[in-house]
């Protein structure tokens, strides 16, 4: 890991404690004493100070099974804070702007409430043949593409607890079986995306991907709807899917997820 460069009016000791507390934050474990001292070419005593004062305000925990160190309860307190504070809605709408020049097709931003999904932002297409526009619906996660993106990292369990009365059909093409839900979560998990074909609304396919934040849970899902002719399959897998899921990438990390 490099260390920061000291600007003219950066002072030293907090710039080698934020290299400490990225390093941590960096590292899947604990690291010990001398292995940070190493790896940031800092003096034990230097590690040894800033790592007492930084574990005296709760940023740095010590392991005293292990002598190691991780960080603290305070950055994630602080993490929340930061997240509490951002407004989905317009940090998305830079974003959306982005896909729908891409892709120029309807772009929507959507949140999980129990079972269903609820759209709240969208750009739309330039076309004059469109979706409808669906910011304020709310409709079965299971049939849509943002729901599944967003359903796919729940576990079984909380499936069967959020379906427990069974799947209603949408289309003729919705999922109506919660094994069958569950089988197709499966696959949406592992290829990243998740695609809605004619299972919410006929004549219309949608793309859509999870958004995580910093401790990697999923917050929202981003989508592109369009009419059945605009998205072959051909388009979906070349074209669609890799902005779609660099859209999701893009605003994970605006919510501090890497």
């Amino acid at each position: 890991m490099m260390k920061r460069e000291k600007s003219e009016y950066a002072v030293q000791a907090v710039n080698n404690a934020i290299d400490i507390l990225d390093l941590l934050g960096d590292t899947e474990g604990e690291l010990s004493m001398s292995e940070i001292g190493a790896k940031l070419s800092l003096t034990r005593s230097n590690v040894n100070k800033l790592l007492a004062t930084l574990e005296g305000f709760g940023y740095v925990e010590y392991n005293r099974y292990t002598g190691n160190f991780r960080l603290g309860v305070k950055t994630f307190q602080i993490s929340q804070a930061y997240i509490n504070k951002l407004n989905l809605i317009e940090i998305s709408v830079q974003i959306l702007t982005m896909v729908k020049e891409k892709l120029n097709e309807s772009v929507y931003i959507s949140v999980l409430r129990d079972g269903n999904v609820v759209y709240l932002n969208m750009v739309e297409t330039d076309h004059a043949v469109r979706v409808l526009p669906r910011i304020g619906n709310v409709g079965p996660a299971y049939a849509t593409a943002t729901g599944k993106a967003q359903l796919a990292y729940k576990s079984n369990e909380e499936i069967e607890r959020l379906y427990k009365e069974g799947l209603t059909k949408v289309t003729d093409n919705t999922i109506a079986d919660v094994d069958d839900l569950e089988e197709e979560l499966e696959k949406v998990k592992e290829q990243g995306y998740a695609v809605d074909d004619e299972e919410y609304e006929m004549g219309v396919r949608c793309v859509g991907a999870p958004i995580f934040d910093f401790m990697n849970n999923v917050i929202a899902g981003i989508s592109v709807s369009a009419p059945l002719e605009r998205l072959s399959d051909e388009r979906i897998e070349k074209e669609v899917i890799p902005v779609i899921v660099d859209a999701a990438g893009r605003l994970s990390g605006k919510f501090g997820s890497k």
